[in-house]
């Protein structure tokens, strides 16, 4: 979080946004705190002891309107049957509460708690083909939901990925000897804005489906965390996965370091289970690179806006440098067949 908002932040926010909830004063458990401030809870009254999420926005990261036009989708995805955490009311019936701090605002939220647990890539039994196929099943009925949403009269659209705050002023995020990263994303942007935009392609998303936001229980997929949701091409949607599976963390042992062999063996499994769910056109596979390389700018522009240099893990440094040479080359993160895969082959 940035240090301008963490001095505005405070056990007095905190203990006033529970409250209005109905959620216990005492003994919230801080569950995260990069772009939001997430805790877990219990509730007070009838249903004491239910556990709840608490999530905290400052206005400098969204609107009240941005994350009210999140939850009303949400509601559209619980009702479609898509295994999402419910949000819940506050005691006064709103489904947001703003907390006024000086000039500017907290805007707290709740939600179910998810149940099952994070997938580990060192564990076969949780991370295997038939998860990628569960992974990309889910993001396709997602997909397939969202072409029925209306966003309903009087409420603020979500943004566009056009207006995400990072593409806005990028040029204050890029260090010095860095400059090759706004040539690079004028080159990405120019080409996302020339493609196509039809409803069977181009959508209401969550942009942010890694494992980090889902959580697993008898192979059923819970996803939660939709605070980037925005209007994006589904193909988005496809390369977030494939992006985490081969950049974040270790591969899976039996692979023994093959990112290529191990991406293709993913991205295969997870096509499948999209194409079960949701008859995207094969065509736009050929777009995951350019959101591949996407991501790479977009998180070296966030980890130089939310973590300070003098404040890095050696893991945070080694990764943003593996980002900046990628983006240095213009290579994106993995480079697979996707033609080959889409026809069912073995794309190797």
């Amino acid at each position: 979080m940035e240090q301008s908002v963490e001095r505005l932040f405070g056990e007095a926010v905190l203990e006033e946004a529970a409250s209005r909830f109905g959620l216990k004063a005492g003994g919230l458990k801080k569950l995260g705190d990069f772009e939001n401030y997430v805790y877990e809870g219990e509730v007070e009254g009838e249903a004491e002891g239910e556990p709840r999420i608490l999530r905290l926005t400052h206005s400098s990261h969204r609107s009240e309107e941005e994350l009210l036009a999140e939850l009303d989708w949400i509601r559209h995805l619980v009702e479609a049957g898509l295994s999402i955490p419910k949000y819940y009311s506050s005691l006064e019936g709103r489904r947001t509460e703003r907390v006024t701090v000086g000039d500017s605002y907290f805007t707290a939220c709740v939600f179910a708690k998810a149940q099952g647990h994070a997938a580990d890539p060192a564990n076969t039994a949780d991370w295997n083909e038939e998860m990628y196929a569960a992974w990309g099943m889910l993001t396709g009925r997602m997909h397939a939901a969202t072409r029925s949403y209306v966003v309903p009269e009087g409420l603020t659209p979500r943004p566009s990925w056009a207006e995400d705050e990072l593409l806005q002023e990028p040029e204050k995020l890029v260090l010095p000897r860095d400059e090759y990263v706004l040539q690079r994303l004028e080159e990405i942007v120019t080409h996302l804005k020339g493609l196509p935009r039809g409803p069977e392609a181009y959508g209401l998303i969550h942009t942010d489906i890694h494992s980090g936001n889902f959580l697993v229980e008898d192979g059923r997929l819970t996803v939660f965390d939709f605070d980037d949701s925005a209007y994006n091409w589904f193909a988005h949607d496809l390369a977030i996965p494939l992006y985490y599976a081969v950049s974040a963390g270790k591969l899976p042992e039996m692979y023994k370091g093959d990112r290529g062999a191990y991406a293709e063996d993913f991205f295969r499994s997870f096509w499948a289970g999209y194409r079960s769910a949701y008859d995207l056109p094969a065509e736009w596979l050929r777009e995951i690179p350019y959101f591949l390389k996407l991501r790479d700018v977009t998180l070296y522009l966030v980890l130089n806006k939310k973590i300070d240099p003098a404040d890095r893990t050696p893991g945070i440094v080694r990764w943003l440098e593996e980002i900046k040479d990628r983006i240095r080359r213009d290579v994106p993160a993995v480079e697979l067949d996707y033609k080959a895969m889409a026809a069912g082959e073995a794309g190797r």
